[in-house]
């Protein structure tokens, strides 16, 4: 008996000591728990990992958007070959500075690149623009104002005396607006002259846009001369836009005609094309086999960096459609095909 006591006194003595040691064991792994300030430190790394891309996005996008300045700026002559029966500077003005922006999906070439110029004349900011092919109910003056008044005028030297127009005049606690729009139907262009000061009191900004007309941007300028005015190309001479091209027509001798294309691949790049042709008027079309083409780059200034001869036997011919409209078919480049080109 005794002994049977001494046997479960020792049994029960080991589950004692069993049961010290597992508890000792979970107490010495304690000092081991670095797993919360483990967990504190991945999640400010991560943070902090996260918060430097955002910063470095909104850095480039905002880089992104300087870059993205749709207006370039552009030499006067750059803006005349990008918008025929354009404006000039009034007499005293002093010119900020012309710029351009290419349209938005203009495939086709039209409209064509909105033209801006910038002046200062008489203590007033003045803004003109001008966009070939634009609709005629088009607002091209980028004003956004709930006018106070608008009433419709007549410009006595746009359109031989007979063009229509509407200025708007804007009145906001001590600075005024005025704006001047009008509309050339018969080859499509839009205009608008815009201008602020704290006081345009008895300012009259009509005045302002006749000033502006250059009869020498007119597309007919180039009458054809006495010599040829039994020629059946006179009926059709003059120049003919679309998008970024013009092309003149003007009569030689008996029936013959003298082709000039002006186009634009950009604001520092153009090609010229040179041809005689023979006019068949019982086709209605000027054939040509003499073409010479020349591909021009600009510098900052405006001035030619380099002139390249492309080829001087070019083919082709000049479709008439009516007194207004002409198709170009260009043999080597096909630079206007099912383009219609008007005046």
């Amino acid at each position: 008996m005794n002994k049977d006591k001494r046997i479960i006194g020792m049994i029960m003595a080991g589950l004692l000591a069993g049961a010290v040691m597992t508890g000792c064991g979970n107490k010495t792994q304690e000092p081991a728990k670095t797993e919360p300030e483990t967990t504190v430190d991945a999640t400010d790394q991560e943070t902090a990992e996260t918060e430097t891309p955002e910063a470095e996005t909104t850095e480039t996008q905002e880089n992104e958007t300087e870059v993205a300045n749709p207006w370039k700026e552009c030499t006067e002559e750059e803006a005349k070959a990008a918008c025929p029966r354009l404006f000039k500077a009034p007499e005293g003005a002093v010119v900020n500075g012309w710029t351009m922006m290419e349209p938005e999906n203009s495939e086709s070439g039209v409209p064509g690149p909105l033209v801006q110029l910038d002046f200062r004349m008489e203590g007033v900011d003045f803004c003109a623009r001008a966009q070939y092919g634009a609709g005629e109910n088009e607002d091209i003056s980028g004003m956004n104002y709930d006018w106070t008044v608008t009433d419709d005028v007549t410009l006595a030297n746009w359109g031989e005396g007979n063009m229509p127009g509407k200025h708007s005049r804007n009145v906001e606690d001590d600075w005024t607006v005025d704006l001047l729009t009008w509309y050339d139907i018969e080859i499509g262009i839009a205009y608008s002259l815009s201008a602020e000061a704290a006081d345009l009191d008895g300012f009259d900004i009509q005045a302002i846009a006749e000033q502006m007309y250059d009869g020498a941007n007119e597309p007919m300028t180039d009458a054809p001369d006495d010599e040829n005015a039994e020629n059946p190309v006179a009926k059709y001479a003059g120049q003919y836009y679309v998008g970024k091209g013009n092309l003149s027509i003007s009569p030689e001798g008996a029936d013959g005609a003298l082709i000039e294309v002006w186009w634009g691949s950009s604001a520092a790049e153009h090609s010229e094309w040179v041809m005689h042709g023979t006019f068949d008027e019982s086709t209605m079309t000027i054939t040509y086999s003499d073409c010479e083409k020349h591909d021009y780059t600009l510098n900052e200034d405006g001035e030619v960096e380099k002139d390249e001869t492309a080829y001087s036997d070019g083919t082709g011919s000049i479709k008439i459609n009516n007194e207004n409209s002409i198709t170009w078919i260009d043999d080597q480049d096909h630079i206007a095909d099912d383009l219609e080109m008007t005046r």
